[in-house]
């Protein structure tokens, strides 16, 4: 210890001898500190960073028509002439329902009475029980007894005496509406010539029709009932064919026959009942075919037509259209005309593209890449960059083609 040592401790002042050992120490931690930092910034610049880059390439449509056999009984394709095999598939199926009649029939009585038949001719005219006789309003009634309506004569005196006769008629249908006034009958059976010579007047009115509707099985209900049972069977049918398909085989709606085997009812035409019960059976025959080999072959035809370094991609604008021209399900044969467009463009280099990007920031990354007549638009995803710059390592730079 130095005298002027002793001279501070005797007023009181401390001993600092280790001050300039913390001073260094100090130094070294900063050192540290910064050394550690620029190592992780050295991570996040030429480590870490990696960065999706999605090229979307400039392409062409094509567009290519091609006619395609599918014919069942073809034992080896033809991949030259666009011959396939087909499967001819038959199921069936059947459904019962029940449905509510709509029909109504009057069952009340019919009206009757008498009318007088005239006729101005030189011939008598027999009529039948089957001849309808007609009123101005369209009601229809029908004679009792078969007639014969006698001729018209000539007088002593020369006057003209129509021949007539007076006979009992009955309403065709039941109900109060064939209880009808005096008025003229037209016998609509004989030849119009002869319709206003020879007819029938009602000179009281008829009586005796009454009214009593039931409900009953009308033509239209069975009509109905049995269309409505075949619409629904017919995708039961088509999803019992598509349950049955391989891999790769298509069915088309136009490619399959429907057919009605038979139709149970429990109840006859007109018959009293409100609801009945019908069962129909149908059965479905189709012709199906391996849509993948048919669009596989075609492309392979596309691609062996396309000129030069061009190449076919798969885009979302790739068209496919098929088309049944004809078509025999008995024949198991059938022609189709597909139309198919798609995208060709020129190859890209993915390897020489990854080293032309490394180290550009993302401004001259685009231009460099929207220079190229291939590339029609580029974007860019960076992770873990704090530069946006494109990492030196090709390994962390992804390509993506977008078509």
């Amino acid at each position: 210890m130095t005298r002027y040592d002793y001279h501070q401790k005797s007023i009181g002042g401390e001993y600092y001898s280790a001050r300039p050992k913390r001073k260094k120490s100090k130094i070294w931690r900063v050192f540290l500190l910064c050394l550690f930092f620029a190592f992780v910034a050295a991570l996040f610049i030429y480590v870490f960073p990696e960065v999706d880059v999605t090229v979307v390439p400039k392409t062409e449509a094509v567009e290519n028509d091609f006619e395609v056999i599918i014919d069942a009984g073809l034992t080896k394709e033809d991949l030259v002439n666009n011959k396939f095999q087909g499967e001819i598939v038959e199921v069936e199926e059947s459904l019962s329902k029940t449905f509510a009649t709509t029909g109504e029939k009057n069952v009340g009585e019919k009206a009757a009475g008498e009318a007088v038949f005239f006729n101005q001719t030189g011939l008598a005219q027999p009529l039948t029980t089957q001849n309808k006789l007609v009123t101005d309003d369209g009601l229809v009634f029908y004679l009792k007894d078969n007639i014969e309506i006698p001729k018209a004569e000539v007088s002593a005196e020369g006057n003209i005496i129509y021949g007539n006769l007076v006979a009992s008629i009955v309403a065709a249908e039941a109900g109060e509406e064939g209880n009808i006034p005096p008025g003229r009958l037209t016998i609509i059976d004989l030849p119009f010539s002869k319709q206003n010579k020879i007819y029938g007047e009602v000179k009281n009115k008829l009586l005796g029709g009454t009214n009593k509707v039931i409900r009953v099985v009308s033509a239209d209900d069975l009509k109905n009932a049995q269309e409505k049972i075949v619409a629904e069977l017919k995708p039961m049918l088509k999803k019992k064919i598509e349950a049955g398909l391989l891999a790769g085989q298509k069915l088309r709606e136009e490619m399959v026959e429907y057919g009605l085997e038979s139709v149970e009812k429990t109840v006859e035409l007109e018959e009293e009942i409100e609801n009945f019960e019908m069962k129909v059976t149908t059965k479905a025959k189709a012709l199906t075919w391996d849509e993948d080999k048919v669009r596989e072959n075609i492309l392979k035809k596309i691609m062996e037509k396309t000129a030069g370094d061009k190449k076919l991609v798969q885009t979302s604008q790739d068209v496919f259209e098929v088309t049944v021209a004809e078509f025999d399900v008995n024949k198991g044969t059938a022609k189709l005309k597909i139309h198919a467009r798609n995208q060709i463009s020129l190859p890209l280099d993915l390897s020489a593209l990854k080293d032309e990007l490394k180290g550009k920031t993302e401004y001259e990354a685009r231009r460099l890449l929207l220079s190229k007549d291939n590339i029609k638009d580029a974007r860019f995803k960076f992770r873990y960059s704090i530069t946006s710059k494109i990492p030196q390592n090709g390994n962390r730079i992804n390509i993506i083609l977008s078509f």
